[in-house]
């Protein structure tokens, strides 16, 4: 298989994967239902009998053993799956450059971003528009008298947490590339961060 054919194929179980959580959701419904069902029929034994008759002229016990087993034979696909998933897993890890993180809420995504500067070791880092036209950083270069180059910011390590919190008074972090010699962290919005480099730093950020 081609790793075109193979895209298509991936995209084609995350779009099914939305009906698997319609359908769970569908079934949850059911389930509940039945257990009103069964909550009658054990408080009453009238009602159990009445129930009974009524089912009889109905497909509900056939189809919920079906549906049921349906969902053990997908149970136990997806258990044989899980292995092999997991050595697969590990695998693609070890080829991945770019990662996208996610986080609750700003300060984790700040407290992540200073983090992951400090561990990429560069001494300087450039800091600018994800696209051109979209923020001017010229304000913050000369309120902290940084050097500019073109759309992009260039401040020292020691001064990023500085240039960081300034960006984030002026709500400015969001579309930001924070950009070392050997990554580039691009905020996306206030709390969804994907990051580019090799796999090693990749895991290291990924440890944070």
């Amino acid at each position: 298989m081609s790793l075109a054919k193979l895209e298509g194929e991936l995209l084609r179980v995350k779009e099914n994967l939305v009906k698997v959580r319609e359908v769970n959701a569908d079934f949850e419904k059911v389930i509940g239902e039945m257990g009103m069902l069964k909550q009658r029929s054990l408080s009453n034994p009238e009602t159990k009998r009445t129930i009974t008759e009524e089912l009889k002229s109905k497909e509900i016990l056939d189809l919920f053993a079906s549906v049921e087993k349906d969902f053990d034979d997908i149970k136990l696909r997806l258990s044989k799956q899980s292995i092999e998933r997991e050595k697969i897993s590990d695998f693609i890890e070890s080829l991945r450059t770019r990662k996208a993180f996610s986080f609750a809420d700003t300060a984790e995504a700040v407290v992540f971003v200073e983090k992951a500067i400090d561990s990429l070791g560069s001494t300087h880092i450039s800091i600018k528009p994800e696209f051109l036209g979209l923020v001017d950083l010229g304000a913050i270069a000369i309120e902290l008298s940084l050097h500019k180059s073109g759309s992009a910011i260039i401040v020292e390590k020691e001064r990023f947490s500085e240039a960081l919190a300034l960006l984030l008074s002026r709500k400015m972090l969001r579309n930001i590339i924070f950009e070392t010699d050997n990554a580039r962290i691009i905020v996306k919005s206030s709390n969804n961060i994907l990051v580019e480099s090799d796999n090693q730093n990749i895991k290291k950020l990924a440890r944070l």
